[in-house]
This record gives structure tokens, sequence and C-alpha cells, in this order.
């Protein structure tokens, strides 16, 4: 089996698309792919799955590959980019990589392109992975600290001499402890009271005589409050101990407050006394009294010592917990993370909290955090474990939540960088009403750079142009209430006078009680965008006007060109009536002259016409069903006599069953002529013109579709190969020369490619110099299915398609005219699609709600409720909120594709619409390419 691949191509030719599928699958992959055309289609497809790489063209009409690369850099994805082109140079491929792209080839060299996309997918596939492992990192040093500060104690190392070697908890008020000295490396003499240190100094000494945990209270001054104090002293090493001070103030105040109470409170004083005294038992030792469970193991992960605590915790005894290994205190399912995290310590590369479960005697998992460290003996080391248990952690509560404050916090900070960049920051104190900035930010401003960070709020505020003052600082008021998101733009304006565009981005940052503490954020200088904003603005204006008045210019040239002719054809034929007296026949000859350039006049001003209609999208086909044995014989009548002039033999190729096609006959008629008139046109004396009609099925090879193939062949003179390209282009002509022996205005092939195309097919050519062209015409179809009679008493909607099994897909048509009807349908019922019709939208809103189909196929322009409104009451409706909608109307400018997705459309498609594209939209949004799965 071959390697799986999201293949994402940005091409405009079929051929060379089938050449780098083919190429990949030669290499060993099994793809998934798509074919793109446009910016827009890049830009919706681009986040529709996860694509391994993307295969573009350079150019293409309209778009190229530069463009498509800063398309793929802005959406921040990390996707292969491989440009295949034909006609790249050298430098241009240069420039690319230099823009980003990972790799180039040429078109006619793609035997290293499967080699080029494993290499690319295979390195983003690295990038990814170390990107994750950076995230986990800073991840779990975040959890560290914030959990290591949620030890509720103060923990010292203290040694035999009385020397701080460690301070194993940071809280703040330990500045306030050791009067803002550190005190490791000091003695306790140093940096405590005589008393107080001489205390401490025999409870050291009884603890490493005796080994047992020494618990004592003390009275200590810290800043300017008497502060109580338990003292735990318990032996960590042979000349070493570990020293946990707890603040009992308010357990002591309580005691006090309780002997002040009167008689009648004795027996409640007594209760919580020995509820005091037991709370109290339970810590009379690190290991013995401590309240989390310690453990002690070797560097293979034998259990050496535990607590009682432990022992309460596993359900074990403490002999049978001294002869168990460390992984066999947790379920199977964990022991992969706790292995790793136990090397990590061996390594010196873990000391932070891990959360994990272990495993009771009883079976019961119990969540619980664990810190170790490594304890030198000397001539040994041992792993030193603090099991707490989670469960029930209500001391720790404020704690923990203050330090997911302070992680949400830094969060938000994150957050914010990767939005914004690299750009000035700003921190604003909203108590203090004075504003933090960076270097950057008095840049934005055109202010010199201070040595004092802080800037009062009024140089900000009075920095900014003044129309833009009010609105900033309401927003800013609201984001302070946390009413709005402070994200805005507005000017500010330079003490030089200049004024630039900033764009600004703020988040609040609230206190433990949720009271607003500071405004974080960024700026940055989006000038050059304001300034290409309103270039591109006038630019527009001037295109729309430009368009409006060429429309102008083309209705009124049909007028005035129209009204003349029309009076020189009309008493052309009178005259050649000899209605006024007789003519002579060098009268008659000469009128003959002035009707046909008349006519040929007419003919080009109603070609330029509708060459102007069909670029600005006015041209509508009227199509309806058209038999092509007629419409070929009305075409030959026009060319017969021309033929005949020049002794043309014109043969036909015609099948006498041939399926009816929906098309616009006379715009079809129109292309039939211009291609046979071109051909005897082109064809010298005596020469031969075929017509021939055939029908196209699908293949393995060719796309899924049906079509009727009409082909054009001549014996005249050719076409050079440079010379193809230019023939479909408008007012383009071969032979340009003033001599030219063929005349012509160069707008019918124009002409006969996009009318083919409105009606969703293709025209081809192959020409050789002095034997003659073909010009082939390939129109869609689809075979039309037989009604089914409805044989049931009661009336049932118009569902096409009841043929078909319950499991092929049910879509609703929308629809109220009847070609497209006929066209959709039949199409869709060929492809195995059970259909619905309404012919408008409260009809559509009544199916839907009857039948829940698996989709709808909604036309716009309907009478009664049209499609938008139609769409709107649809997903008001919980049943019909999720069913897939494809929005489908004539209506083609960029405020309709909104107003359609607006309303409820989760696609929209332009009439005409091509039956293949529909089809695949289809399929895209049913989540399936075949209509039986």
């Amino acid at each position: 089996m071959g390697d799986r691949l999201n293949l994402l191509i940005i091409e405009d030719s079929e051929d060379d698309t089938l050449l780098l599928l083919r190429e990949l699958r030669r290499g060993g992959f099994e793809l998934t792919w798509e074919r793109l055309q446009t910016a827009e289609a890049l830009r919706t497809r681009l986040t529709a799955q996860a694509w391994n790489v993307i295969i573009s063209d350079y150019s293409l009409p309209g778009f190229n590959a530069p463009t498509a690369l800063e398309i793929v850099k802005q959406s921040q994805l990390d996707i292969p980019f491989i440009v295949v082109s034909g006609t790249i140079g050298e430098s241009t491929a240069v420039e690319m990589m230099k823009s980003g792209a990972h790799d180039y080839l040429l078109k006619g060299h793609l035997a290293r392109l499967s080699e080029a996309v494993r290499r690319e997918v295979r390195d983003a596939q690295m990038r990814s992975q170390r990107k994750q492992a950076e995230i986990a990192l800073v991840q779990s040093e975040a959890r560290s600290r914030a959990i290591l500060s949620a030890i509720p104690d103060l923990m010292f190392r203290l040694g035999a001499d009385g020397i701080y070697r460690e301070l194993v908890t940071h809280k703040p008020e330990l500045e306030l402890f050791f009067c803002g000295r550190n005190p490791v490396g000091l003695t306790m003499e140093q940096v405590l009271p005589p008393e107080v240190a001489a205390r401490k100094r025999y409870y050291l000494e009884q603890a490493l005589e005796t080994g047992e945990l020494q618990v004592y209270e003390q009275k200590l001054q810290v800043g300017d409050r008497l502060r109580d104090e338990e003292i735990r002293v318990v032996k960590s090493a042979e000349d070493e101990v570990l020293l946990m001070v707890r603040d009992i103030t308010d357990r002591k105040q309580a005691e006090r407050d309780l002997e002040s109470l009167n008689a009648e409170l004795e027996e409640r004083v007594a209760q919580r006394t020995a509820e005091l005294q037991e709370r109290e038992a339970r810590y009379r030792a690190l290991m013995e009294g401590a309240s989390d469970a310690i453990l002690v193991a070797d560097l293979q992960g034998n259990l050496l010592e535990v607590n009682r605590k432990t022992e309460t915790l596993f359900g074990y005894s403490r002999q049978e917990l001294t002869q168990m290994h460390q992984s066999q205190l947790h379920p199977p399912e964990d022991l992969e993370l706790v292995l790793a995290a136990f090397q990590e310590v061996l390594q010196g590369q873990r000391r932070e909290l891990l959360n994990t479960r272990i495993l009771r005697r009883d079976g019961r998992l119990v969540p619980v955090d664990i810190s170790a460290t490594i304890v030198d003996l000397g001539d040994s080391q041992i792993i030193q474990g603090i099991f707490r248990d989670i469960s029930e952690q209500q001391s720790t509560l404020r704690e923990r939540k203050r330090a997911e404050a302070e992680l949400q916090n830094l969060s938000k900070r994150l957050t914010l960088a990767l939005k914004s960049g690299a750009f000035g920051c700003w921190d604003w104190n909203i108590q203090q009403n004075r504003v933090f900035w960076d270097e950057r930010m008095y840049e934005l401003y055109g202010l010199p750079p201070s040595s004092d960070p802080w800037v009062a709020y009024e140089v900000w505020a009075n920095s900014i142009h003044p129309d833009d003052r009010s609105p900033t600082e309401t927003l800013i008021r609201q984001a302070v209430l946390g009413q709005a998101e402070y994200d805005t733009e507005f000017r500010v304006i330079h003490p030089d006078g200049s004024i630039h565009y900033i764009k600004a981005f703020g988040m609040l940052v609230c206190d433990g009680q949720g009271n607003p503490e500071s405004l974080i954020g960024v700026n940055f200088d989006i000038s050059d965008r304001k300034l290409a904003e309103q270039t591109i603005r006038i630019t527009n204006q001037e295109l729309l006007r430009a368009t409006r008045l060429k429309d102008e210019f083309l209705a009124n040239m049909s007028h005035e060109l129209r009204t003349p002719l029309n009076a020189i054809l009309g008493l052309t034929e009178v005259l050649q009536e000899q209605i006024f007296g007789p003519l002579t026949e060098r009268q008659l000859d000469a009128l003959q002259t002035v009707e046909r350039s008349s006519c040929h006049l007419l003919e080009l001003i109603n070609d330029i016409l509708d060459v102007a209609k069909i670029e600005s999208g006015q041209l509508e086909l009227n199509c309806t069903p058209t038999e092509i044995l007629p419409l070929c014989q009305s075409s030959l009548t026009f060319v017969k006599q021309q033929a005949l002039k020049k002794r043309i033999q014109i043969q036909t190729q015609i099948p006498p069953t041939l399926p009816q096609l929906l098309l616009d006959e006379r715009r079809m008629r129109q292309v039939l002529i211009n291609l046979l008139n071109n051909a005897v046109k082109f064809t010298p004396e005596g020469g031969q013109v075929n017509l021939a009609i055939s029908l196209l099925f699908p293949t393995q090879v060719r796309e899924a579709q049906s079509y009727v193939h009409i082909a054009v062949t001549d014996t005249g003179i050719g076409i050079a190969p440079e010379n193809i390209p230019k023939l479909f282009q408008p007012f383009i002509q071969i032979d340009t020369a003033l001599n030219r022996q063929y005349q012509g205005t160069g707008l019918g092939l124009a002409l006969v490619k996009r009318i083919v195309e409105l009606h969703g097919g293709q025209v081809g050519v192959t020409s050789q110099i002095g034997v003659g062209s073909c010009f082939t015409i390939d129109l869609p179809y689809t075979p039309v299915v037989a009604p089914v009679r409805n044989t049931l008493p009661e009336p049932k909607p118009d569902l096409e398609g009841e043929l078909l099994p319950d499991s092929c897909p049910l879509i609703l048509l929308a629809e109220d005219n009847e070609a497209n009807i006929a066209m959709i349908a039949g199409y869709l019922t060929a492809k195995n699609y059970r259909m619905l019709q309404a012919k408008d939208g409260a009809e559509a809103i009544a199916l839907a709600q009857t039948h829940h189909p698996d989709l709808i196929l909604m036309d716009i322009q309907m009478p009664g409720v049209d499609g938008l409104e139609a769409m709107r009451r649809i997903r008001r409706d919980p049943k019909l909120i999720n069913i897939p909608i494809i929005a489908l109307t004539a209506l083609a400018m960029e405020e309709d594709h909104d107003r359609c997705l607006a309303a409820g459309a989760n696609y929209y498609l332009s009439k005409p619409v091509k039956l293949k594209l529909l089809l695949a939209t289809i399929q895209q949004l049913l989540g399936s390419s075949d209509p039986q799965h």
C-alpha cells in the first residue's frame, strides 16, 4: 500500500494535472487531490482539510504561483509548496525559493517529483513534531512553577553546621522573613534573632542525633506583625535536616479566641481543641507525621523507606511497601509516563511536580502530585519522592486558583504575541493611570525614547487625532468594564505634523477578585496598508465608472448604427422590388452590393455586442430541449450557396438517433454557422468540408460525463502551431497584412468559444499547414430518464428517481424554470440521486419540513417567497438547520454571493451552472463521491 497524500494542485491545464497525478502514483502515492485555478478558491479550500503538499503552476490566467504562495504564508499553515512549470526561468525559480517555495521542477522533467514531494512532506512532519515538543516543554515548566508555588509551607535544607543550603519553596514572604537577604550560604545566627537561632540549632542537633521528627512552635517578629510558627525538623541526610516552617498565626489566634469564650461554649471548645490536637498529631513528622506520603527509593526504583502516610495512601503495610518496586504503585496505562519522568530525575532534568495516579491495594485509583529529587549521601544516592493526594485538596484551593489565574494571564500574553508579532508593546496600569511603553512605542508615536518606560496616560491620549480620540477612549472604557474587546484603528499625529494610522490590540487583566488591574496590548503602524486601500478604492471607482461608460457606449452605438442600417436595408429592398420605377441590371447589381455590405455591417455590429455582453456577464441563454439533426441541417443551409460557388463538396456524418440537448438553439446555430462559414471561406476551390457528429461516453480515462462531439473538418489552408492560441481572442486575425486575402473581424471564433463554454462545453482545434483544420465542440448531455406514473390515489410531491433505492441521497430542487428543472433533475437522477422538486420558496419550505432531504438546491429568483427568504426560514427550524444548501442564481456579483451565505447557504454557484461542477459540490457537501454509499 502506497503513502497516503492529500494533494492540492493549482493548475489550469487538465492534461498537465493528469501528468502530475500519474507521476506521483508511479512514485508509490495514494492520492486524495483537488485542482484549483483562482485565489478565491485557494483561500476557501486551504483550511478545508489537512493538505500534505501544494503543487502549483507558475502562471495561470489571472493568478500565479507568487500570489498563491503569499496566500499560504498568510494562513500560517506549514504546507510544502512546490512550483512545477514549463516556462519558469532560473532567476524566477530562485526568487520563488527565496519567497518560501520548497522546490521547483520543470514540467518536462518530472522524474524527481515523487522524491521531492516525499522529502518535503517528511520535513514538514519533522517541523511539526519539533514545534509540539517545544510547546510541551513550555507547558511543563509553567506547571512546575505553579505547583511549587502552591506548597503552603516554607521549606529549607540546613546543614549540621547551621548553614542554609537551599530554599526548597520560594514564597513572597521570604523577603520579609529574612529582611531582604538571601540566606543560602549563611548561618542561622547571621539571619535570625539570637534566641530564635539558638532554639533552632538545639532541635537541629536533636534531629541529627535521634533521627526523629522534631516539632516545636515559636513566635517571630516578621515585618510589623508578630507571627506564630510551627517548626518541623527532620533528618534528611547524615549532615543535613529538612526544616519546614508553617504560619499558624491564624490557628493560634483561634485558640486564644476559644479560651475567651464563656462556659456555655466549653463543650464546643473542648471538641474543637480535640480536633486541633488530632490534626496536629497528623502533621507531627515529615516522615511519620507529614501530611504527604514520602517515599525513598534507590536509583533502580526499589523502595527503601516510607512514612505512615504512605501506608494510608496506598493501603499497604510498611513491610509490604519496602519489598516493592516503584512501578508497582501505578496503573499499567500510566507506567510509560511515570518511568520516563523517573529517568529524567536520574539525569537531573526534572524536579517539578508530576500529575498522575496511584493504584491502591483495593484497586482504587487516586490522583496525586509527585515531586522527586536525588539526595546525595556521599557514598550513594537515593531518590526522595513526595506524593500528595489531590483528590481532597481543600487547603490549597485558593493558591491553586491564583496559580491558574497567573497561567491564564501568561496564556493571554503569549496569544497576543503570536497574533500581533514583534510590534510596540504597552501595559496600562489602570489604578495608577500610567502606561508602560517599550522602545518601539516611542517610534510609532514619533517621540524620542525616554529612560523612564512609564509615561502618563495623557501622553498617549493627546497624540491621537482629535477626530479619533473620543471613540478610541470610549472603546478603552468598554474594554476595562469587560463590555468589548479592545481591537481598533486610529490616527496619531507626530510632532512633525505627519499623520500615521495605528492598529491596536488589548487584553484586560484582572486581580484575584476579578477587579480590573491592567490593560496590556500592542500597536503597529498600518499607514502603508491604509494608503493601499485608498488607492484600491479609487481604482475600483474608476473601473466601475469605465465599465458603466463602456456599457452606455455600446448601447448607444447599437442604437445609432442599427437605425441608419434599418433605413438602408429597407430602402434597398423597396428599390429592388422596383416600386419607384424600373431599374437597369447594372443598378440592380449595385443594390445587391449595398445589401450585402449592409448585412455584413449588421453582422459585425451583432458580433461586437455579443462579445461585449459575454465579457460583462450579461449574455443569458434561453435553453430548451433541442434536436441535433434539424439544428445541423438549418446551419448547413446558410453555407451551401457559398460552397456551391467554390465547387466545395460538403459531406455529413450524422447518426439517425441522437439525444436531445438542452441548448440555446439560436446561439448554437450561430456557433455552427461560424465554424462552417470559416471552413468554406478558407478552403480553396474544389476542396471538401465535413460535418461529423458522434457520442462520447464516460471511460476510466475521461471524466464521468457523456458528450455530443461535433467536428467540422476542411481541406483548407491550415493554421501554423504558433498561431493556434490566437484564434479565439477577439479582434485578432492571423493574417493582418493590408493586402490579406481573407476578410473578417476576428470575432467569430471568440464568440464560438464563449457560447460553447456558457453551455458547459469545450472547443478544440487541430490543424496542419496546407492540409486543413478540424474544429471540435464537446457538449455535455445526460440521458433523459422516463418519468414514473403515479398510481396512488392521493397527490404526492414531484419526486424524481423514486425507482432508486432509499439509500440514494434525496435532493430537493427549488427552481421555477422548466428547462433548468429538466436539465438538473435529469442529470442528477442519472447520477443515482433521488429528486424532490419545488416551484417556489413556500413549497420548498414545506417539502423540506416533510421529507428532510439530504441536500437542497435553492434558486434565488422565484415567485412568491424568494430563495433568500426560504433559506432563512429553513435555518430557523432546528430539524433542518444542518441540511447543506447550495444557492443557484444568475446574480453573479460579490455582494450577491455574500447575501446567499448570510441567508444560510453552505455554497454558492452562479448560472449557467456547469453540471460536473454542481455534482462535485454535492459530493463534497455530502462527504462521498458515490451516492450509493
